[in-house]
């Protein structure tokens, strides 16, 4: 038989409460009396069959089970905030939600967004990150940065910059790679290797005409910006993606330790659904992505 989901109220009395950390000031933030209050609480734990609240304190507190509701609910409740308000009467008034990988965000994209709001200050953004694909068609976001070769059926998508990638490692390592520095030295050291995109430095080896080592230790991740941490301390050698590792070698936390840039296959593209391709903050935001992609690295 289906279990039936819990009523909206009691999971938001419950996420409320858990921020605040008080019943009576989650109560007042919702509008409700606080035995009310309790009792939505109540009814979710008699729900679900877990005590979410230890309140045998002065104020409640969350148990483990509670935070672990909490993990799993919290992102589902604030989808359906943002769903809400980006579905305002007025459309002028929605913001735009920006799908975009963690890294490239990071890397790329927040060190110019101060000029798009210097330049366009009545739109908001949204950013939303995320490691896998970004569902455009299904709507959780209005114009996405996809890496691919640009075959997305029913979605409209410009090539915004091209990807290389370098071998990176820490300054310190590079000393145990000195000029000239040879591919055979890479043994030496521990391999960090993304999950996805995968078997990158398989492709590298073959790109630069050798054999990759299959029993060589290897390191994998599954986030970019904690691989080129890693590879900042020390930890071993990184295929260093551009335009994402950039900074850490603008700041000279990472060196590239061989001579040669391999032109990964793709493209990062703008893409839309194509309903959404013509609402004016998506063309406002496109063109200025294609403006700052053609930008100098150190604009």
């Amino acid at each position: 038989m289906n279990r039936r989901s819990p009523p909206w109220g009691a999971i938001e009395a419950f996420i409320v409460a858990a921020r605040t950390g008080g019943f009576r000031d989650a109560a007042e933030k919702l509008g409700l009396s606080p035995s009310a209050f309790s009792r939505r609480i109540q009814a979710l734990e008699e729900h679900i069959g877990v005590q979410l609240f230890d309140r045998s304190g002065p104020t409640p507190q969350l148990t483990a089970a509670g935070r672990r509701y909490l993990l799993r609910l919290e992102p589902g409740y604030q989808a359906l905030r943002a769903a809400t308000e980006w579905m305002a009467p007025d459309p002028s008034h929605r913001p735009l939600r920006v799908g975009i990988s963690q890294s490239l965000a990071i890397s790329w994209l927040l060190p110019r967004l101060h000029r798009f709001q210097a330049c366009e200050p009545g739109i908001e953004l949204i950013l939303q990150t995320r490691s896998g694909d970004i569902d455009l068609l299904g709507g959780a976001a209005d114009v996405g940065i996809l890496f691919g070769d640009g075959q997305w059926r029913h979605l409209v998508s410009e090539p915004l910059m091209a990807v290389t990638a370098e071998v990176v490692c820490a300054e310190r390592l590079a000393y145990d790679l000195p000029p000239p520095a040879r591919i055979e030295d890479l043994p030496r050291h521990r391999l960090l290797e993304a999950v996805y995109p995968a078997n990158q430095w398989r492709d590298w080896f073959h790109w630069a005409g050798q054999p990759s080592w299959s029993g060589q230790e290897r390191l994998r991740f599954d986030s970019l910006q904690v691989l080129y941490e890693a590879a900042a301390r020390g930890l071993g050698v990184a295929l260093g993606v551009r335009p994402l590792v950039t900074p850490f070698l603008e700041s000279g936390r990472l060196a590239v330790a061989f001579p040669g840039t391999w032109a990964i296959p793709g493209h990062y593209h703008i893409a839309t659904a194509p309903g959404r391709r013509h609402d004016r903050a998506v063309q406002v935001f496109w063109q200025w992505l294609k403006e700052e992609a053609g930008a100098p690295e150190n604009a």
